[in-house]
């Protein structure tokens, strides 16, 4: 039963919910044992795993009382995907002043396409770095060649894109391909790996280059080497320059198995009874690795299934029961709750969501995500990972003191700042936190990142722990007090909460 307190304060009355009953372990057990469980295959994006998994998290919204807010009045909003994996490829370089062709070594370079086929002939090369184009009279266009890129812009220079940013910059430019420079040596075989493996992203073509690939640091100095060009130095000042013509061109050919597929986010809200005062996100990401492992005909029992127990049920129980508890409330902004696909292919779901919200993205006054909360047993002490990012941290800090929670000062967690959703919306100037006690407990945090993290043995087993995230799930409860009452903060007002 949910009591209500008339607080008068000289001739004014307010409102006060008093205190939902408290998340316990077993409200948090109960969902992560079916989403992880065998029958749901890993929830894998595209699987009949997905399926069964954003129908659950659908209607337990439904029962908790949110409205369907995704495509159409409906629970899900498409979320289109291409897995692209290299099958076959050859690169010729040529000196333009020498006239010799080389034929890079097939170890030291990976290549994929955008389409399934790519053949062209006599591409110039270009070096790209990380300044502005046209910040100096002797950088060149990309548009029409293929540009090496270093993966890490210089470390002593401010104000740089990242290398994200970057690339994308460059396609828009027109390149007709973009080839990661891997610094880092004992790098490359990782990078390598990870290529030939495949990689899913979004499938809207402009922000793919026709050819994409990565170079070893070893053969991208061998290739400058006749040309008497430094690659060491050029690297180290990729801050100063946009674009080096390299004197070279090149002859490729690209085989690449593309497979297009649709996932799916979900997405419910809570209405508010001022939507113009702008709204608030809850996400979390719902997706896993599946069935991640071959069958073994020696060992046919053997365990096959990435279940993702901690990384992600965890978090959607979370966000589950803290929809129960918002929505027996009834706040002045609207509540979002959003789970997320494809995090684990590099935050795609969350990508898509803030290219097409279903409301102006700037409404959002703040924005939390709940990612892998079943590690901790403390119910004090919370990571903020996000802390000094954005104007909200000293409402952080009155909540925090309201619930009795101490916040880790460490930093340690902010590791983690731009491998979560919550970093999409960082990019986009809105605020968003990552806020949770597994990430202040460093020792057991570290033990699952080396051992069960991302692996078979991550599911319902003893090593849950619980009593950390239920005092995190009523954190969030608060924060969504906090945050959905002009009382507590007013924010600024926005362009109006109707749907676009």
């Amino acid at each position: 039963m949910r009591f209500v307190a008339l607080l008068i304060f000289s001739g004014l009355i307010f409102t006060v919910a008093a205190r939902a009953e408290p998340t316990s372990e077993a409200d948090l057990l109960r969902h992560i044992e079916i989403l992880a469980s065998d029958a749901f295959e890993g929830r894998k994006p595209g699987t009949a795993g997905e399926n069964k998994t954003v129908n659950y998290i659908a209607s337990q919204w439904s029962a908790a009382g949110l409205q369907a807010a995704g495509e159409q009045g409906s629970w899900y909003t498409p979320v289109a995907l291409a897995e692209r994996t290299p099958e076959s490829y050859r690169m010729f370089v040529i000196d333009s002043n020498r006239g010799n062709t080389v034929r890079l070594p097939q170890d030291e370079i990976i290549l994929r396409g955008r389409d399934s086929s790519f053949r062209q002939l006599n591409m110039p090369l270009v070096l790209a770095g990380y300044a502005d184009d046209g910040s100096g009279g002797a950088d060149v266009p990309v548009a029409g060649k293929l540009v090496f890129l270093p993966r890490n812009p210089p470390e002593d220079e401010t104000g740089l894109p990242d290398y994200r940013d970057r690339k994308l910059q460059l396609i828009r430019n027109g390149a007709v391909g973009v080839i990661t420079i891997i610094e880092d040596e004992g790098l490359w075989p990782r990078y390598f790996r990870a290529f030939q493996h495949g990689a899913t992203a979004l499938a809207d073509p402009e922000n793919h280059a026709e050819l994409e690939g990565a170079i070893s640091y070893d053969q991208f100095r061998k290739l400058l080497r006749p040309s008497g060009r430094d690659a060491e130095r050029l690297l180290l000042e990729s801050g100063g320059f946009a674009a080096i013509a390299l004197g070279m061109t090149a002859d490729a050919v690209v085989e690449t198995s593309v497979r297009n597929y649709v996932s799916h986010n979900v997405i419910g809200k809570i209405p508010g009874s001022d939507p113009q005062s702008g709204a608030l996100l809850f996400l979390g990401h719902w997706d896993h690795f599946g069935i991640c492992r071959s069958e073994d005909p020696d060992d046919p029992e053997r365990d096959r299934i990435c279940n993702g127990a901690v990384d992600n049920a965890s978090g959607i129980s979370l966000l589950i029961e803290t929809a129960r508890r918002l929505a027996a409330d009834r706040p002045e902004r609207d509540i979002y709750f959003l789970a997320t696909t494809a995090e684990e292919k590099g935050l795609l779901g969350a990508r898509a969501f803030v290219q097409a919200p279903p409301v102006a993205l700037d409404n959002f006054v703040a924005v939390f995500n709940a990612d892998t909360v079943a590690l901790s047993d403390k119910r004090k002490q919370i990571a903020v990972v996000g802390l000094g990012e954005t104007i909200l941290d000293g409402d952080i800090e009155i909540v925090a003191a309201q619930e009795g929670r101490e916040i880790d000062r460490s930093g340690k967690a902010d590791a983690y700042l731009r491998r979560q959703d919550g970093y999409v919306f960082l990019e986009r100037d809105i605020p968003a936190y990552m806020i949770t006690s597994a990430f202040a407990d460093e020792e057991r945090l570290t033990t699952f990142i080396n051992g069960p993290y991302h692996d078979v043995s991550d599911e319902v087993n003893d090593s849950l722990l619980l009593a950390g995230a239920a005092a995190d799930a009523d954190f969030h409860v608060a924060l969504g007090r906090y945050f959905g009452s002009t009382a507590t903060y007013p924010g600024k007002a926005t362009s109006g909460g109707a749907d676009n």
